[in-house]
């Protein structure tokens, strides 16, 4: 994602704030609440789906296996 590889935090935060305000314009509170409830739910199967990436891939890299509790020696 290079353009946001580019931001500045702060800039960002004004964007954010830029959309936010832009998608609120003329919108009754029933209207804005389902908007961002929806946008709210896409962030959060956003965040599930990088940590179960980030969880794969830390498991990936360990490579311990499991020691049987059975085995002789």
């Amino acid at each position: 994602m290079t353009f946001l590889d580019n931001v500045s935090p702060e800039d960002l935060l004004v964007l954010t704030n830029i959309i936010a305000i832009s998608l609120s314009k003329d919108r009754s509170a029933d209207e804005i609440n389902v908007l961002g409830n929806f946008i709210v739910g896409i962030g959060c199967l956003m965040l599930t789906l990088a940590a179960q990436q980030q969880f794969l891939a830390s498991q990936k890299g360990t490579n311990n296996p499991q020691t049987d509790d059975t085995t002789i020696g």
